[in-house]
């Protein structure tokens, strides 16, 4: 299973299977993607995009959510 980024809304997009000719669709957006000749083309522009380009680790990005939390001085903000 793979994640990947929709290149139109930015929301999460599950593929199961990645293998030529498939087509993975957006759930908040509904723009198609067409896998072909090892790239991701939008339907809508035609625009390509390469894989790699579009993956994200979104475990990743939660980490660095709580570190920019973690560096905050709330003493600061309610002036104790």
């Amino acid at each position: 299973m793979k994640f990947i980024v929709c290149p139109s809304c930015g929301e999460e997009i599950v593929i199961k299977d990645l293998y030529e000719g498939v087509e993975v669709q957006c759930d908040l957006c509904g723009s198609v993607l067409l896998y072909e000749d090892g790239k991701f083309i939008l339907l809508d522009t035609n625009e390509e995009f390469d894989p790699e380009d579009l993956e994200k680790d979104f475990s990743e990005g939660e980490e660095d959510i709580e570190d920019e939390f973690d560096d905050i001085d709330y003493d600061d903000f309610y002036g104790e």
